[in-house]
């Protein structure tokens, strides 16, 4: 396998390992510093689980408003464009519990109820596309992820991305805000950019 820079479960810069049993060694070492990942990534470990380990600890250090997770209401994770990363997140975390919820995955269309989605990835679309999707749940409480070029600036909430071999992540703190989501002082801390501000000011 040759070498190939991926996320780590909560964007802690990590390179992929040339060999599996050292990339085995890294994810099970990550996963004590970063607050358990499901034991599941330690055995699967293609760069798809890795994403989804990435994209559950951005839902573990996340808090939604009371009325958007009621207390019954199951946690929907919902992937567009990227198929491996949705079956990777189906294989891994559908079924689990995420703070005494239920960890639902879904595979919405881009006209679908997105909104119905409390995390959605977005990967594999059109600057159009992406544009509608923002636009269908803007003001809603969903947690937005994507590979997209300035994503946290075009009116996403978290931006991943690779810098220097490493994945790295942008936040954007108002619009996440803006949608009644307090992310963790543990995320802000480990992004590369935090933006603070309706006029795009960085922190």
């Amino acid at each position: 396998m040759a070498a190939l820079s991926t996320p780590s479960a909560i964007g802690f810069p990590v390179a992929w390992p040339a060999r599996r049993q050292e990339l085995r060694c890294a994810i099970a070492a990550l996963a004590l510093v970063v607050l358990s990942a499901p034991p599941a990534w330690t055995q699967d470990v293609t760069e798809p689980s890795l994403k989804a380990a990435f994209v559950y600890n951005f839902a573990k250090f996340t808090e939604w408003p009371p009325d958007a997770l009621p207390a019954a209401a199951p946690f929907m994770a919902c992937v567009l464009g990227d198929g491996p990363l949705g079956a990777a997140l189906t294989r891994t975390v559908e079924g689990r519990l995420l703070s005494g919820r239920t960890i639902g995955v879904s595979h919405p269309k881009i006209d679908g109820p997105l909104r119905t989605c409390h995390l959605l990835y977005i990967s594999n679309v059109s600057s159009e596309q992406l544009a509608a999707i923002l636009a269908a749940v803007r003001g809603a409480p969903v947690l937005t992820i994507s590979d997209a070029d300035h994503f946290a600036r075009l009116g996403g909430i978290a931006h991943i991305f690779v810098e220097n071999g490493k994945m790295r992540f942008e936040l954007n703190l108002d619009l996440a805000r803006r949608s009644r989501l307090l992310l963790s002082s543990r995320l802000l801390a480990l992004a590369a950019l935090v933006i603070d501000g309706p006029s795009g000011e960085v922190r």
